[in-house]
């Protein structure tokens, strides 16, 4: 089949992809950035003819691994009724004006359709939610909900190795959903594991969240909200908090790039995700599958989608609030570090759960049903 996929500059925002050093560039890549590029190679790998449309550093790029490399405004004239399929992740705002012919699939992993334009719902012919749960939620937001299906997100196990460093915490993630908690509990860790470090990795957009803030709660600003508010709440505390705890072996080191983002994944012993949304936004989450993959103990919380994803996972998963289970989340921490036999037989069974949600796997799905949707729009 010839099948565009298209990541979208709502998606991108400002940080274009450089696909001249995509693994190694310290931009790095989101989840999001994650799921297009692989899904792309793996359905190339299947046998498809793949158009990658996007927002990309070098413009005059027209190649990448075997695939065609399309700049984003490029999608109106390139795509056209010889085309198959048109693969929109997140966005159907970008199907207006689109070639009719394709079948029109949204791969869904935000949680609300707040961005898109009037009509939008005509433009798609099947949208993806990313867990059964957040299908529920998605369909709810749509006129048409027999239009929605499941397909998971994934992860290459084969990427990880096991070089644990005694006493090592990731958290990656963005800062808004509940990195706040970990580092309140930090002092406790690191008092029980004196060789603790705690490392963070994400690139956290400090100055735009005050911005809105102070725009919003303004006399001159726009319309107030709450979770805004919230937001920049925990933003305060956590750059003070991160600044005091230092020297208590907290590092916020940033984005990183995806070939060292593997090596930290390797080398970590606990994810502790104390995850604490403002608002439903944790519909998958591919960095707590990462931790499945890697030889990493995963303490999260049941946020979301999360309790309904990795609840036979092998996770350490704390009820939320997790506000109200702090010391449970805490001990789960602890006993991570420094429970060896524990440690070990979390890790063997998250990764066999992860090994059932690769990347290859969440392609197969849809190529399945590219096949089946062709077939049946065809006739």
């Amino acid at each position: 089949m010839k099948v565009a996929v298209v990541l979208g500059a709502f998606s991108i925002g400002s940080r274009p992809l450089d696909f001249n050093q995509i693994w190694t560039n310290p931009r790095g890549l989101t989840g999001t950035d994650l799921c297009f590029v692989q899904l792309c190679q793996e359905l190339k790998e299947l046998g498809n003819e793949v158009h990658m449309f996007t927002v990309h550093v070098d413009i005059d790029r027209t190649e990448w691994q075997g695939m065609a490399l399309h700049n984003f405004d490029d999608r109106m004239t390139v795509v056209d009724d010889t085309f198959d399929a048109i693969i929109s992740i997140n966005e159907p705002n970008i199907l207006f004006n689109m070639a009719k012919k394709p079948i029109r699939i949204v791969w869904q992993m935000l949680n609300d359709f707040s961005f898109i334009q009037p009509g939008f719902d005509d433009e798609v012919d099947l949208y993806l939610a990313v867990c059964k749960e957040h299908e529920e939620h998605m369909k709810k937001q749509t006129p048409k909900p027999e239009k929605w299906k499941t397909v998971e997100l994934g992860c290459n196990p084969d990427w990880y190795q096991d070089k644990r460093v005694s006493g090592r915490v990731v958290w990656c993630s963005s800062a808004d959903r509940g990195l706040h908690w970990l580092l309140q509990q930090w002092p406790e860790i690191k008092e029980a594991v004196p060789e603790a470090t705690l490392k963070i990795f994400y690139h956290f957009n400090y100055g735009e969240i005050a911005k809105v803030e102070k725009e919003s709660i303004s006399p001159q600003g726009g319309p107030y909200h709450h979770h805004i508010q919230e937001m920049a709440q925990r933003i305060r505390y956590m750059k003070d908090a991160l600044e005091r705890l230092k020297p208590l072996g907290v590092e916020h080191v940033g984005a990183i790039s995806r070939e060292q983002i593997k090596e930290e994944w390797n080398q970590a012993s606990v994810f502790g995700f104390s995850c604490d949304t403002v608002a439903f936004s944790e519909g998958f989450s591919v960095s707590t599958l990462e931790a499945h993959a890697s030889f990493t103990v995963p303490v999260i919380t049941s946020q979301d989608c999360l309790g309904g994803i990795y609840q036979d996972s092998g996770a350490i998963i704390i009820d939320t609030p997790v506000k109200n289970h702090l010391p449970e989340f805490t001990q789960a921490v602890i006993r991570g570090l420094t429970d060896k036999k524990f440690a070990d037989a979390t890790i063997d069974k998250c990764r066999q759960f992860a090994a059932k949600y690769t990347w290859k796997t969440a392609a197969t799905k849809i190529n399945d049903l590219l096949v089946e949707k062709t077939t049946t729009k065809k006739l």
